[in-house]
């Protein structure tokens, strides 16, 4: 070896030598690391998880394979949905834009009912283009905090309200008649050789779930058109059910025999509480009639009953008088009476119906365009505070009402949504 190989050896292996300490060290620092790191039990991450946004808790999925594991466990779902329940619900608005029709664009946001007012969150403010529409948009109640978005010429839109996240639903035979014939009575007017498709011009869907099966079902109850007449022995109305989430989603038709020659209203929309679905009744073209009565659906053994109204509606109420809608999860019932005062009841049990307040629509009509003609609908009760929160369809404010018996004091709640509010409960419910 040479006297100039020498340094150069001495070099390397020098160099390998400070390699080995600087590994050394290297995972020497490691282990520090990881004595210091903080290990989060998972009822702990689990504790704080279930508190947070909808939105928030998708983004933790990114964190790591368990959290993501446990985000998307049934058991998590179950408990944040729960823990969400046991709150004020949230509320969403849907509008259309009526100023710009041409642009066919739909607004939702969602609200918090927390404090004394609505407070809008700009973030989650939501628009959309509607091809091809035309008509009216309506909104379903909310099941497991997902809501149905829809038109008579438009797929219906099922979305998850707390998170935006939608899917578009197969088309109801209804809604195909509508694309194909838009206007009924100009079809039987032009061709009074061939027989006219029998439907209606427009109803609303119910969309509720099954608790035995755990099956969500949209139920869309519609008349036929032209009208049955009393001696035919066809039933004057048709009902279409969609069950979700299934291997095939596909609308089917079930019997409406048991409502014999009854037609069902097309206001208000239906309500989901309890178990069953309830219509009001009115004529062969949807109008309210004065011999209103309750149609029920069942939605596990799917078979109708038509039934009186409850004793503390008038016989001879008009439909259009008579408020249907659930109330903290109980049917509620109310009656508008001549002075404008309407009372408000909700099933306690089967048979047993409890007082739970009453409104002036005088001390209303300020804030709901001078309407004193039309019902409110409750659409939740506050806990934390005892107030009613009232609306009324495509006007632009939310009213609440003290609860306690001696009140008379309204306040306004929520200004300039002009739509539809549906209250919901956020849940983890994935619809993709």
């Amino acid at each position: 070896m040479t006297s100039m190989e020498r340094p150069l050896k001495f070099k390397q292996a020098g160099t390998a030598a400070s390699l080995g300490r600087e590994t050394k060290r290297r995972r020497r620092s490691s282990r520090r690391r990881r004595r210091r790191a903080i290990h989060i039990p998972n009822d702990i991450v689990e504790e704080v998880l279930v508190r947070l946004p909808v939105i928030s808790v998708t983004r933790f999925q990114t964190v790591s394979k368990d959290w993501r594991s446990l985000i998307r466990s049934r058991g998590f779902g179950e408990r944040y949905a729960s823990y969400h329940n046991n709150k004020n619900p949230k509320l969403l608005c849907v509008c259309d834009d009526l100023v710009n029709r041409a642009k066919n664009t739909l607004h939702s946001t969602t609200m918090t009912l927390e404090t004394m007012t609505a407070s809008r969150d700009h973030r989650y403010v939501r628009s959309e283009k509607l091809k091809k529409f035309t008509g009216f948009l309506e909104t379903s109640e909310s099941c497991d905090g997902l809501v149905c978005i829809y038109g008579m010429t438009i797929p219906i839109k099922l979305m998850n309200a707390a998170s935006g996240k939608s899917t578009r639903l197969p088309l109801a035979n209804i809604q195909r008649l509508h694309i194909d014939h838009p206007n009924p009575q100009l079809k039987l007017v032009e061709d009074l050789c061939q027989e006219p498709d029998q439907f209606r011009a427009f109803t609303r869907l119910g969309f509720g779930k099954d608790t035995v099966t755990g099956i969500c079902k949209l139920v869309w109850l519609y008349n036929k058109y032209p009208p049955a007449s009393a001696s035919a022995s066809t039933s004057s109305t048709s009902c279409e059910v969609l069950d979700l989430f299934e291997d095939k989603i596909k609308w089917r038709f079930v019997s409406t025999a048991a409502l014999d020659h009854h037609h069902v209203s097309d206001s208000p929309r239906p309500v989901f509480a309890n178990g069953s679905f309830y219509w009001l009744t009115g004529d062969g073209e949807g109008y309210p009639t004065t011999q209103t009565k309750l149609i029920v659906f069942d939605i596990h053994t799917e078979m109708f009953q038509v039934t009186e109204t409850p004793p503390f509606v008038k016989r001879d109420a008009c439909g259009d008088k008579i408020g249907v809608c659930n109330l903290d999860g109980c049917l509620c019932v109310s009656e508008l009476k001549a002075d404008c005062k309407q009372e408000f009841w909700w099933r306690v049990k089967d048979q047993l119906w409890e007082k739970i307040f009453s409104v002036d629509l005088n001390s209303t009509s300020t804030w709901f365009g001078g309407v004193t003609s039309q019902p409110l609908t409750p659409l939740t009760i506050l806990k934390d505070k005892n107030k009613v929160i009232l609306s009324l369809s495509y006007q632009d404010n939310l009213v609440s009402f003290d609860l306690d018996p001696h009140s008379t004091v309204y306040h306004l709640y929520l200004s300039g949504y002009y739509g539809l509010a549906v209250p919901y409960f956020p849940s983890l419910f994935t619809i993709l």
